[in-house]
């Protein structure tokens, strides 16, 4: 297990001084890239070559986090196949742990845009842990669902494997839900389905289906569904 410290800063929160939720996803990526290279799943001879995409990610908080506050996250890997990577996140504050994620990862050769083995990437994999846990939750599209913006992706939203990064979702889709409900609510759950790629200067369609506090959100990229978020709302006041 590995584990990094954060004090939350003022440009990392929203107009009510919480963490917006989406730096709890670039924080999990940054602890999973230095845990991935410190246990033997990345080395430097991948960079251009293959690289890690997620496909699926569940988000649960007990309390929201705020400006000034001091967190502590760990990761792990769970029980792993030759193309399947559980890895998994705890979110510790004041000694208590507050919130768990469970996420689902992929190899992927960027030059083919095609899933591959760790061999072919040059990786002798270490021991495979027994941990097992719940996977990440699987979402379906609505039958109800609205057409209510859009979005082109920008060259900012682009990673190093070149396509839309996957913290960004979590924006685009937060984006669609109403300021007021920001006021006295905060995300208690955070399920994010990655289906297919989205790559720069794509349009996205971008459809809302609202059923009391949950809010999800779906992406098309001309007729295809690319990605489903599904967020819930729960009241609370500091």
């Amino acid at each position: 297990m590995y584990t990094l410290h954060y004090t939350i800063q003022n440009d990392q929160c929203d107009y009510t001084g919480r963490l917006r939720d989406e730096n709890i996803f670039v924080y999990f990526s940054r602890i999973a890239t230095v845990d991935g290279s410190l246990s033997g799943f990345y080395k430097e001879s991948m960079k251009g070559k293959y690289g890690y995409v997620v496909s699926k990610q569940s988000l649960i908080l007990t309390e929201p986090i705020y400006e000034d506050d001091e967190i502590t996250l760990t990761t792990e890997i769970g029980h792993y196949s030759n193309v399947i990577f559980p890895r998994f996140y705890y979110i510790e504050k004041e000694g208590r742990r507050i919130g768990e994620c469970r996420s689902i990862w992929t190899l992927i050769d960027l030059k083919r845009r095609r899933i591959t083995s760790p061999k072919r990437a040059g990786l002798t994999l270490p021991d495979n842990p027994d941990l097992v846990k719940e996977e990440p939750e699987t979402l379906f599209t609505q039958d109800d669902r609205q057409l209510v913006s859009t979005y082109t992706v920008p060259y900012s939203d682009i990673d190093t494997n070149r396509h839309l990064n996957n913290t960004h979702y979590l924006r685009i889709a937060s984006n669609l839900i109403p300021v007021e409900a920001y006021e006295n609510h905060f995300m208690d759950s955070i399920s994010i389905n990655y289906k297919k790629e989205i790559l720069a200067h794509q349009t996205i369609e971008l459809y809302l289906t609202h059923i009391n506090d949950t809010y999800i959100i779906e992406g098309d990229v001309e007729g295809e569904n690319c990605f489903i978020v599904k967020i819930h709302m729960k009241e609370y006041t500091k």
